[in-house]
């Protein structure tokens, strides 16, 4: 059995998302790892955005959402939750729009897309206080790489043998996480303007 290689596996993604997708679809994490590898990347992100958090100048009073998201915590459980609805939308309505896939398949390429993703983070965090330009157009790169890397995976997790309808999943996805986080927002008594700047 051959080693994961991750530098391997992050070109492959780019490169040949398909064919990624399959790679890691084959590894047969179970679900328990997977899970765990998700709540990682949570505590990851939240980590990173701790120190940025301590990096940058203090949010004025008053600004929507300023307890959230100065509150690294409280960003973790943010994430956490986003996470976990996105695996969830992923996998039910995918399910309802014809595909076929399980849980363990939509985990893997999430987890391997957030992994992704807590590298890119870092790369931007030094970049915003060497070149802050270059970080604009890292996160703007990474944003549009993201999302053609994402239709090719739910395609591949689905069987849908359509990157439109792989699409379709992404977008009606996208906005079950968008509504969730703000019904769970305006349970907790947080106001809901700035909620889908994470997601």
């Amino acid at each position: 059995m051959m080693l994961f290689d991750p530098l391997a596996m992050a070109r492959r993604t780019v490169t040949a998302p398909a064919e990624a997708a399959q790679a890691l679809m084959g590894l047969g994490l179970s679900r328990q790892v997977l899970w765990t590898a998700l709540i990682l990347m949570a505590v990851l992100q939240s980590a990173i955005f701790g120190f940025s958090v301590l990096m940058a100048p203090p949010m004025p009073e008053g600004v929507a959402m300023a307890e959230l998201f100065t509150s690294p915590l409280r960003f973790f459980v943010l994430a956490a939750v986003a996470l976990a609805l996105t695996v969830y939308g992923l996998l039910f309505i995918g399910r309802a729009m014809g595909g076929s896939g399980a849980i363990e398949d939509i985990l893997v390429l999430v987890v391997w897309l957030q992994a992704l993703r807590v590298a890119i983070q870092l790369v931007v965090l030094v970049l915003s206080f060497l070149v802050p330009v270059l970080a604009t157009l890292a996160v703007l790169a990474a944003t549009i790489i993201g999302i053609y890397v994402m239709v090719h995976f739910i395609n591949q997790a689905h069987r849908l043998n359509s990157l439109g309808r792989a699409v379709g999943v992404l977008i009606a996805a996208s906005l079950g996480v968008v509504i969730g986080l703000s019904v769970i927002l305006a349970l907790i008594g947080l106001p809901l303007g700035g909620a889908s700047g994470y997601v």
